[in-house]
């Protein structure tokens, strides 16, 4: 305190710098930038009090530690800026004197004046502020919502597309039907007529063989074994049951196709599930066979519930078709199907290649696909998911292990309430 004691020499110079201010705010500092003393005006811009003297605030441009090396005695003079970078700010005409390593600070201002405008300026910051934070918030809430309208834009793009499909497999199926039911009745009429042929054909020879001479009886079994009557006559009937076999196959394929084709149906009918998931199976039945897949279907002859019929068969053609891709040849698929009281569990199991587990929260969000490029768009789930979740009112779980398997749980109730 030493150097400070010398301040009394000062009260001349104070005097004469102060005469014509409104108000001063001064203070002493030591060569460290320590407040050695200060008045009350001084206490307030730097946030502390003379009891105190250990500031909250301070020298911001320009601080005391840039006024080292500067000449002179006078070793600043005018816009001195006070504040704690952050939301107070105080810019006062200022004139700064050093003496033997001590800083005497004199600052003019109107006080009351001052706080009022950095009062207005801090509610004015914090006005800012909670815009900025409403405007992040509305940002988020834009991006969610875009996210989701492009979500439902692509998903109205396939449902439309499966729609388009589903007439498409209708209308086919209906043109195809017509000409079998042609095709059905004359085999019908075939198998009939070729029976009587035969029959009378027997009679024919009963009475060659009652009536005629031997001569013509051995004439007519030779004409039977150079034609082989015989083998042609049982190979008719073979024929005949085969294609009888294959037009019904076709028949139950078209059926097939028209009732999985009941994707544009927007209300609950009661149907028997099992029949179809027949029909679904029935529809990538060739892929099951493309890769010798063992595929077994475990459940009750038949299973009636509500649900949306089209979109039901969709999520089942979804999941099965995941599992087709994800095993090997020769692989193996589990479709089980358990009805509780109020429930219907559909159980899908594969062997094949499993998901991966950074990848297992992520298998119902929109777009996303482990599949190359041109092979999958990633909605297949995000729509079954969709479908089971909101339409039916149902839940759908996902256990997989890498390298071992996939399991796909769906739970539907067995009436939905609308």
């Amino acid at each position: 305190m030493g150097d400070y004691t010398r301040i009394a020499d000062w009260e001349n110079t104070i005097a004469e710098l102060v005469k014509d201010s409104m108000s001063v705010a001064f203070g002493v500092f030591g060569n460290t930038g320590k407040l050695l003393d200060a008045n009350e005006a001084m206490c307030t811009l730097l946030d502390t009090s003379k009891q105190e003297l250990n500031p909250g605030n301070s020298f911001i441009n320009p601080t005391l530690s840039q006024l080292e090396g500067t000449n002179g005695e006078v070793v600043f003079e005018g816009l001195l800026t006070i504040g704690n970078y952050s939301d107070i700010s105080y810019v006062l005409s200022s004139k700064i004197i050093r003496r033997d390593n001590v800083f005497f600070v004199l600052a003019e201002v109107d006080i009351k004046k001052l706080f009022d405008e950095n009062s207005k300026m801090s509610e004015l910051n914090r006005e800012v502020n909670n815009l900025q934070r409403k405007l992040i918030k509305e940002k988020k809430k834009l991006q969610i919502t875009l996210d989701e309208l492009k979500e439902t834009q692509q998903m109205l793009i396939h449902s439309e597309k499966m729609n388009a499909m589903g007439q498409l497999v209708a209308g086919v199926a209906h043109e195809i039907n017509n000409p079998l039911a042609f095709v059905l009745n004359n085999i019908y009429s075939l198998k009939n007529y070729t029976g009587e042929i035969i029959e009378s054909y027997k009679k024919v020879e009963n009475v060659l063989a009652e009536k005629a001479s031997s001569d013509i009886i051995e004439l007519v079994q030779t004409i039977k074994e150079e034609d082989e009557i015989e083998y042609l006559t049982q190979d008719i009937v073979e024929i005949v049951e085969e294609t009888k076999n294959g037009v019904d196959r076709a028949v139950k394929i078209v059926a097939d196709l028209r009732r999985f084709s009941r994707l544009d149906e927007s209300d609950v009918k009661h149907i028997d599930l099992i029949e179809n998931i027949h029909s679904t199976l029935s529809i990538i039945r060739s892929e099951i066979t493309k890769k010798n897949i063992q595929l077994e279907f475990n459940s009750n002859k038949k299973l009636e519930l509500d649900c949306f019929p089209g979109q039901l068969n969709q999520a089942i053609l979804n999941i099965l078709a995941n599992s087709i891709y994800a095993v090997e040849n020769g692989g193996r698929i589990d479709l089980t199907v358990v009805e509780q009281k109020h429930t219907v569990t559909i159980l899908i199991a594969d062997n094949g290649c499993g998901i991966a587990d950074e990848n297992i929260g992520k298998v119902f969000n929109p777009f996303f696909t482990t599949k190359p490029v041109g092979e999958g768009t990633g909605l297949g789930l995000s729509i079954t998911y969709k479908i089971i979740t909101d339409l039916h009112k149902g839940t759908i779980k996902i256990d997989s292990i890498p390298g071992r398997g996939t399991e796909v749980l769906i739970e539907i109730p067995k009436f939905i309430v609308a």
